[in-house]
């Protein structure tokens, strides 16, 4: 199964219709991550010349407008992760891994839905504002480009077909309303044209040319605030962000840090290896080791923290310290990330003491599929592909732990 449907209703578009789907096509970069299905709103006759094994249209023989084309494409499939998009919508080849990079947020199960930065679309998610960040936490997303999380949809109610418009808005209050978070990853850009599908998919003909018009956008902002009120709306499209927390100290809940401070015990007098540690050391008194040096900003990672490395130093290359020095390597999310792993592992080992242990922490691939997940993922792995990976360089494995974050597993190894 793909894990991602793209639902793109259309009304007479092919203008539009055929550059937005041929750019879905072209940029590609996971075989087997999406399926689109197309609304056929307008004449029966006007897809004829969609021809894909990764495309379907539907004809549901009369213009559904907007939300009866989502739902009629949302009861189509039962994909994890759906796409609303636009007809008028284009994916550049820079944005070659959008469907990549806006899933990897997913890991978190607190996350109902993503959304790219564009060209036409107000608020946050332009191209032009002004925010000190590339990843943040928002209040709505605009559903030109909207992918939603199918479970945190359907507790949220699913789609409210009496919405004249704003039901972006709407659904975006609901999500959040439910418990989810809504995120803006503007370090994924597409392009949109603007205003070329709502005024097809309008019902009405002769009110077509008013999408976006004052009356339209005031029947929106009526129908918000009669469904939930006038606070919600006002404190919605007041349009703030959420500036990313920085986690201090061990205060938000790192189960996988924990299972592994408890596997080590008592630290005193070992010396420790933490790599990748980035602003996140696990044990205090570990040795943390980190390309970004001390108190430098960790460009990489949201909310722009800041390094606890003692050590700059590439964990992909020979380590910075004496053969058989170090009683324990920490390895938290970062096996996966190199791409010969063979040899890295076994750089690692060659500073642990004989006897020393090796704690791996890794996505589990049979839970999350590690790689479409995240676009810096080169390997994926479940518990026994990484314990025969390990014996066949030279450790014993000792134990393997499940966290229960949703996300990784923990593997306890010794050097033989």
């Amino acid at each position: 199964m793909h894990a991602v449907e793209i639902i793109i209703p259309t009304y007479d578009n092919y203008e539009f219709l055929a550059p937005c789907l041929q750019s879905i096509i072209m940029n590609n970069a996971s075989h087997g991550l999406f399926h689109i299905t197309v609304v056929n709103n307008g004449h029966k006759d006007s897809c004829n010349w969609v021809k894909h094994e990764d495309i379907t249209v539907l004809q549901p023989g009369k213009n559904l407008n907007w939300e009866g084309g989502i739902k009629l494409g949302l009861a189509s499939t039962n994909a994890p992760f759906v796409m609303f998009l636009n007809d008028d919508t284009f994916v550049p080849p820079s944005s070659r891994l959008w469907l990549n990079q806006l899933l990897q947020h997913f890991i978190d199960p607190k996350v109902g839905a993503v959304g790219p930065a564009s060209n036409v679309v107000m608020g946050y998610q332009s191209i032009f504002s002004q925010v000190p960040y590339h990843i943040f936490d928002r209040k709505f997303l605009i559903g030109f480009c909207f992918m939603v999380r199918r479970e945190a949809l359907e507790k949220a109610g699913g789609i409210d077909e009496s919405a004249p418009a704003a039901d972006d808005f709407d659904m975006s209050i609901r999500l959040r309303n439910a418990g989810y978070r809504l995120i803006v990853d503007k370090t994924v850009f597409v392009y949109h044209h603007g205003f070329k599908t709502g005024t097809r998919l309008m019902g009405d003909q002769s009110q077509r040319n008013g999408w976006n018009s004052f009356e339209h956008l005031e029947k929106g902002n009526h129908f918000i605030i009669k469904k939930h009120g006038f606070k919600e709306w006002f404190e919605t499209f007041k349009d703030a962000y959420v500036p990313p927390a920085v986690p201090e100290g061990k205060h938000w809940d790192d189960k996988e840090g924990k299972m592994i401070r408890d596997v080590i015990g008592d630290s005193t007098g070992l010396k420790i290896l933490d790599l990748g540690c980035a602003n996140n050391k696990t044990l205090e008194n570990a040795i943390g080791v980190d390309m970004v040096a001390k108190d430098e900003v960790v460009n990489s990672l949201q909310g722009n923290p800041i390094s606890q490395a003692d050590v700059s130093a590439d964990v992909g290359q020979p380590l910075p310290f004496d053969d058989g020095s170090v009683d324990v390597v920490i390895a938290r999310h970062i096996l996966e990330h190199l791409m010969d792993t063979t040899t890295v592992v076994k750089q690692w080992a060659k500073v642990l003491r004989t006897g020393g242990k090796l704690i791996i922490a890794v996505p589990h691939n049979g839970r999350i599929l590690s790689i479409p997940m995240n676009f810096e993922h080169v390997h994926g792995f479940d518990p026994l592909s990484l314990k025969h990976f390990l014996e066949l360089v030279g450790f014993k494995v000792v134990d393997q732990l499940d966290p229960e974050n949703g996300v990784s597993f923990i593997t306890v190894a010794v050097k033989e």
